[in-house]
């Protein structure tokens, strides 16, 4: 790999962090704020000092995994929420589904077999597209 992508792929990790980091320091005092929770009170129940609540808040600094648990419960929101701002939507598939069904097929396969399954996959589109055949 050229010395150029490295160089990028480093730039980019690190600018994503940077962004991470921001973005919890900005909602985590958003959240405080809303909450009407003073750094101080926020440092007492996580048996902090006030200093590491605004280091966390202005300074860029980041808990470590276990504070942010400890954070997101304090708050009832997800560490991703801490972490981006807004909440993931993830898919949601319901377990009696054919949807289910086949996700947890596809995740027992090997990975010839889910290779071989995406071939498949496509030719089934083609074939539905050729037809002139829609998804539900």
């Amino acid at each position: 790999m050229s010395l150029f992508v490295n160089k990028w792929k480093q730039t980019v990790k690190i600018h994503i962090i940077q962004e991470v980091h921001m973005k919890f320091s900005s909602t985590l005092k958003e959240l405080r704020e809303q909450n009407h929770v003073t750094q101080n009170q926020l440092a007492s129940h996580l048996k902090l000092t006030r200093s590491t609540i605004a280091g966390y808040e202005t300074k860029g600094t980041q808990p470590d995994y276990e504070r942010l648990l400890q954070i997101a419960d304090y708050f009832h929101v997800s560490v991703d929420y801490l972490l981006t701002g807004s909440e993931t939507n993830g898919i949601s598939v319901p377990p009696d589904s054919s949807e289910y069904r086949l996700l947890c097929a596809y995740l027992n396969l090997s990975s010839d077999s889910r290779q071989q399954l995406f071939e498949y996959t496509e030719f089934l589109q083609d074939q539905d597209t050729k037809k002139g055949r829609m998804p539900k």
